[in-house]
């Protein structure tokens, strides 16, 4: 999925945590080229949407074997499986799946009239996070100039359903150099309920994700010998690149 920037990995290979010194590296090297006409987006990098999309028209059952789809067309039975997802290890991640190929250009309308900006499908890919499951802090590859992560849906109740993305907000300097940081930018949570979105530069803003929660085992249930319950959190990511910007050439990256 994501094939990054060093050492984030990309979204096909598993990702390896970025260090605070490669944090401030890739402060340095962003160029803003990625520039809209979002007053908030531009300061900080990202922006939330709330009910971007349908959430009942987003929803899908969680795959009963986990790891890695990849599909190839329309028919939703075209698919090669890896048995391992390649960044967060242990969870399911569906690339390309029908499902949502004419919503990834919805989006794309959507976006482009919150950001004034003109943009091109890259690439899509939904996951389903089990507990305990992270995702490193990283920053993406090329094909996610401008990237929208939809929370869809989760079986986690109370405040464990608000499990927050993380999002590093843009450093503020003493001059164009770069030389000396004025203002540190901010660690943010966002959390997201179901068809909300998150709009965010993925080739320059640093995000992540805790250890999803592990909820604990009522008492009942235990005594009762009852299953355990398998919670998930569903969510999925959309990238774009600016129709006129320097990563134009990403454009439908990989699309069939």
């Amino acid at each position: 999925m994501d094939g990054l920037l060093a050492p984030v990995g990309s979204e096909v290979e598993m990702a390896e945590e970025m260090t605070e010194l490669q944090v401030q590296q890739q402060e340095r090297l962003n160029s803003g080229t990625a520039w809209t006409r979002n007053e908030f987006f531009e300061q900080n990098g990202y922006l939330v949407i709330k009910n971007l999309w349908d959430a009942e028209e987003l929803y899908s059952p969680t795959p009963e074997v986990k790891g890695q789809y990849n599909y190839w067309d329309k028919n939703p039975e075209h698919f090669n499986h890896v048995p391992v997802e390649m960044q967060v290890e242990g969870s399911t991640s569906r690339y390309w799946h029908p499902q949502y190929r004419t919503i990834h250009t919805g989006i794309r309308l959507k976006l482009e009239k919150h950001l004034g900006r003109k943009l091109y499908n890259t690439y899509y890919y939904d996951r389903f996070y089990n507990p305990g499951q992270a995702l490193t802090l990283h920053a993406d590859r090329d094909a996610c100039e401008i990237s929208v992560t939809v929370h869809i849906s989760t079986n986690l109740e109370g405040k464990d359903a608000d499990w927050p993305i993380w999002i590093k907000t843009p450093d503020t300097y003493t001059d164009k150099t770069k030389s000396q940081v004025l203002v540190p930018g901010e660690n943010r949570s966002v959390i997201l309920q179901p068809g909300d979105g998150m709009i965010y530069k993925g080739c320059e803003r640093p995000h992540w994700r805790d250890p999803m929660p592990t909820p604990r085992r009522r008492k009942r249930d235990i005594i009762l010998r009852r299953k355990e319950k398998e919670y998930y959190y569903h969510q999925i990511f959309f990238h774009y690149v600016l129709a006129d910007g320097e990563r134009a050439h990403c454009a439908w990256d990989k699309a069939r």
